[in-house]
């Protein structure tokens, strides 16, 4: 088998949502392995190997599993490092890694130690005639580039939402367990985190949020939106016309000329749902959608929606969240 139509995806350790991000790195690395003829392994590094029949179940051939003293706590120059003294003695076509905060941290480092160039942010890996095409979105989701890498290996981080999660495959083939004890020099640690603090939902870019409440100009009361968003811990975001009256910052903008953004769910509140703030919300795993207007474009890309007015709907809304929050009821 040529090894140089293998691939290797670098799994996730920490994050509260990394089991289903490595099931989707699994997902696409093992496509394209299958795709090019070549073997699909995986890299772990200053974490557990938890799970090797999930592994087995996805064809993985080997695990390279790294461990050192100085791999805690987290430092971006000592697990580029780590990483980087394994792999260039591994002959492979593709590094894919999940475009998270630290995956879009290390990829490009890591290509640099290998001496190769890293492609991030992609939504899609397209094979023709042997070649990977990387499909990313560039001026605000408006439009779709397609690249394509002219030097070995390749490097490159995927955006977890816009992949799914195919079903495992039962398979007899056993995984092959290499741990490495690596030892970091002194002099190549630069950095430490200290602490990791979450992102406070009321001032997080929109483009990293997991719930976003959408205020269009249909919004009579932004202070009832406001309310809303603290009880369910979301952040706000809104279209043009509220932006043009200056009502909220050029940031909380999604569209075209926006921001897109990709949320566990989006509340469309009195959003009209024109093509241009359409684009910056295809990638939502899930649509709610109010506004007076039955015919309003925003409730053909939802998965639910509701008529009625805001004025009256909202401060119903907002009691009962309280009223469920603090007494537990229904």
């Amino acid at each position: 088998m040529n090894k140089e139509k293998n691939v290797i995806a670098y799994l996730e350790v920490w994050g509260e949502n990394n089991g289903e991000i490595n099931r989707k790195l699994l997902t696409e690395g093992a496509r394209i392995a299958n795709r090019l003829g070549g073997s699909l392994s995986v890299m772990i590094v200053g974490g557990p190997v938890d799970d090797l029949a999930l592994l087995e179940a996805y064809g993985v051939s080997s695990v390279y599993h790294v461990e050192g003293a100085r791999l805690s706590p987290y430092s971006p120059e000592v697990f580029v490092w780590a990483a980087g003294e394994i792999l260039k003695d591994i002959s492979f076509r593709l590094l894919l890694f999940a475009h998270t905060d630290r995956g879009s941290e290390l990829a490009p480092r890591v290509a640099s130690y290998l001496n190769t160039a890293a492609v991030s942010d992609c939504i899609d890996i397209r094979i023709r005639e042997e070649t990977l095409f990387y499909a990313r979105l560039v001026y605000g989701g408006q439009f779709e580039q397609e690249v394509s890498c002219t030097v070995l290996p390749e490097v490159a981080t995927i955006m977890p939402e816009a992949f799914d999660v195919r079903e495992t495959e039962d398979t007899t083939l056993p995984v092959a367990l290499h741990t490495v004890t690596v030892e970091v020099p002194p002099d190549i640690v630069g950095s430490v985190s200290l602490e990791r603090i979450p992102p406070d939902y009321r001032t997080v870019d929109i483009l990293y949020a997991k719930r976003i409440i959408g205020a269009g100009s249909g919004c009579g009361n932004l202070g009832l939106v406001e309310e809303l968003s603290h009880l369910l811990e979301g952040s706000v975001a809104t279209t043009r016309p509220v932006v043009d009256d200056g009502f909220l910052p050029k940031e909380r903008m999604i569209g075209q000329t926006g921001k897109t953004v990709s949320p566990q769910l989006y509340i469309a509140l009195g959003i009209s749902g024109s093509p241009h703030h359409v684009a910056g919300i295809q990638q939502t795993k899930k649509i709610f959608s109010v506004n007076k207007d039955p015919r309003a474009l925003i409730f053909n890309v939802s998965d639910a929606g509701f008529i009625c007015d805001l004025n009256a709907l909202l401060p119903k809304l907002i009691d009962r969240i309280k009223l469920f929050r603090d007494e537990g009821c229904p």
